[in-house]
């Protein structure tokens, strides 16, 4: 098998990292305005991302173009501190002029999640420009987790049962994350060098290598096996 070439932008440390992530972010944000008159990105959770999201309050944005969603979120209500919603709307979404109507959390909070699943799909745009993505020091992205159904889910989004977490989560499918026009996956730490070692060489047991195509901005840590 032949191992895939990635496309990798690596920072010195996570600040660096969120801070090159933002710039970018911020660039390809005015492309799309300014070709499509919109920008749709899809948001992440987790550490990286949320240095990102304080980072990108000094970039200058068409923020009034911006159509916010997110590409998974934890059975949780908005106001719960595991929420990727309450990540991004603290670090973020408060301190941006995005109009309130043009931003979709997934409601974590509804039961059955599989209804809350359905509504979500029928908010979501015919394409995302960027869809934001981590990775999980066991291979994960967004939240689909090794061993679980969603892996092979078709449809846009999914509920899907982790039971090593013993929690249902809310999560895009590995075919929606691939339909956008760009993906990008932050990750940084010595202790996911190994998994983009595997990643690189073309070990496909990871779920995070579904994503096709991706951009990996790293810190040095993360990328020192590569």
């Amino acid at each position: 098998m032949t191992a895939p070439t990635m496309n990798t932008v690596v920072s010195p440390t996570p600040l660096d990292t969120a801070q090159t992530a933002a710039r970018a972010f911020a660039q390809v944000a005015r492309d799309a305005v300014t070709a499509r008159g919109a920008f749709y990105v899809a948001l992440a959770g987790g550490s990286t991302p949320k240095l990102m999201y304080r980072a990108l309050r000094d970039q200058t944005i068409p923020w009034a173009a911006l159509h916010v969603y997110f590409s998974d979120e934890r059975s949780v209500g908005p106001d719960s501190p595991d929420s990727n919603y309450k990540l991004a709307y603290d670090e973020l979404l408060a301190h941006v002029p995005i109009p309130a109507e043009q931003v979709h959390r997934l409601q974590g909070e509804v039961r059955p999640v599989q209804d809350a699943a359905r509504a979500y799909e029928a908010l979501l745009p015919a394409q995302f420009d960027v869809v934001l993505l981590g990775m999980g020091d066991d291979g994960h992205t967004a939240s689909l987790f090794p061993g679980t159904a969603a892996l092979h889910a078709t449809g846009r989004v999914t509920a899907n049962h982790v039971p090593k977490l013993d929690t249902d989560r809310l999560t895009f499918t590995f075919p929606e994350i691939n339909a956008a026009r760009e993906r990008w996956l932050l990750v940084t730490g010595a202790n996911k060098a190994n998994i983009l070692r595997e990643v690189k060489d073309g070990l496909e047991a990871h779920p995070v290598a579904q994503v096709q195509e991706p951009t990996w901005f790293l810190d040095e840590a993360a990328a020192q096996a590569l």
